[in-house]
């Protein structure tokens, strides 16, 4: 995983003891990263593209023959198609938020389930 240094810190790796910059991004296994996320050391760094979690929807490859709208499964899962129009596509750039996609379709009941850090 992928971490920002708030503080300095030296930490003994492999190689000896590695110097850590506040401001400096490191990636770390999450069981090194756990003391230094106590301490306050450290802080994750998410990547929209790369740490896609629970929040976030389905983009579907099953999607049925001709299907290129994002649609809203029964059980209120967001599925957005890959062949669909690009403005649905969140995970590029240019990408409409996932909010913005849930106002469309007239979900906005489950705009708060799929919020994140990431939307607006």
């Amino acid at each position: 995983m992928t971490f920002k240094v708030i503080s300095g810190v030296n930490i003994k790796t492999a190689m000896g003891v590695t110097t850590l910059r506040p401001g400096q991004v490191v990636k770390l296994s999450a069981s090194s990263a756990t003391a230094l996320i106590e301490a306050g050391r450290i802080v994750p760094v998410f990547e929209p593209v790369d740490d896609l979690n629970e929040r976030m929807c389905i983009q579907s490859e099953n999607c049925k023959p001709g299907q290129i709208e994002p649609y809203v499964t029964s059980f209120g899962t967001l599925i957005i198609p890959f062949n669909s129009d690009k403005k649905y596509h969140y995970w590029k750039p240019g990408g409409q938020s996932l909010c913005d996609t849930l106002r469309e379709l007239g979900r906005c009941d489950l705009i708060e389930k799929y919020k994140s850090i990431y939307s607006n």
